[in-house]
């Protein structure tokens, strides 16, 4: 699947999942946009949907603040040019409810990861996070995420995970079941053409290298006929220089199995560096 409809997928999913706890999520739904007093504002339009949309996804009116308490939302949208739209809720903060146990914070960080939260994929490496703005707000995730068992990592305003289990556990736990296992085949494909291409250019550079040192041999062997000095080499070695003018093209490891009897690449190597030494020339081949 492309990354980008991969993404968008998961919101998908976290928008229409049925919410065990609507209490919890509404909490930490509202109280990762920036609010002051009763005012909640967010310019994530799947955040304000999740809350007042149709149908199963009208979060609000599955809560006990509206089902017993008959609390609505005032709801306000503004619009700039060349920005977001933003939507405003009002309602009082005070009845917000944060978590009581385990099961309650998976569906308050729920909440949060659709108002601050984040899944990144950049050229190297995978990243969960959320973007906490509120001082207060800040200090509450902060005492709920310790009780995940999850390796997050704080720094300034930003809760992150990078640990591929720890970020399949996030999204299974905040209903995204799904969207973990999706993320789970992303990862593996970018590790295995992350492999592919290591390998790819691992031999790119042995050729490259195989290539370098059969050209330096073949100068080699050509100023040792032009200088009349072929004959004063040992038969092994007057060997590996004949064959290299006959393929100046081929592998170390080609020369030693066109030999009789064949030896191995390190052999052929080692004759060559013998010749080097005892032509005077100082360069390792």
């Amino acid at each position: 699947m492309n990354q980008k409809l991969w993404l968008e997928s998961i919101w998908d999913e976290w928008l229409t999942s049925e919410s065990k706890s609507p209490d919890y999520e509404a909490s930490g739904l509202l109280l990762g946009m920036k609010h002051l007093n009763e005012s909640f504002t967010t310019n994530r339009i799947r955040a304000a949907r999740r809350l007042t949309g149709p149908g199963k996804i009208k979060l609000w009116s599955l809560t006990s603040y509206y089902t017993t308490q008959n609390i609505p939302l005032g709801i306000s949208m503004t619009t700039h040019k060349n920005q977001k739209p933003s939507v405003k809720f009002n309602c009082p903060h005070k009845i917000l409810k944060l978590p009581k146990n385990i099961n309650s914070s998976w569906q308050w960080l729920k909440g949060l990861w659709g108002s601050t939260g984040g899944l990144y994929f950049p050229r190297t490496g995978y990243y969960l996070t959320l973007i906490i703005t509120d001082s207060k707000t800040s200090d509450i995730t902060r005492n709920i995420l310790s009780v995940t068992g999850l390796s997050w990592k704080e720094h300034r305003n930003e809760f992150t995970l990078r640990n591929h289990e720890d970020i399949m556990t996030f999204l299974h736990k905040a209903g995204m079941t799904s969207g973990a296992l999706e993320f789970d085949s992303m990862v593996m494909m970018r590790s295995l053409r992350n492999r592919v291409n290591l390998e790819r250019n691992y031999d790119a550079a042995n050729i490259a290298r195989s290539v370098n040192a059969a050209r330096k041999q073949t100068e080699l062997a050509k100023r040792i006929i032009a200088e009349g000095l072929l004959e004063s080499l040992p038969k092994n070695l007057r060997e590996v220089v004949e064959l290299r003018l006959a393929y100046p093209h081929e592998s170390l490891e080609g020369l030693g199995e066109k030999l009789n009897p064949r030896i191995k690449k390190s052999a052929v190597k080692y004759r060559w560096d013998k010749i080097q030494k005892l032509i005077g020339k100082n360069q390792i081949i």
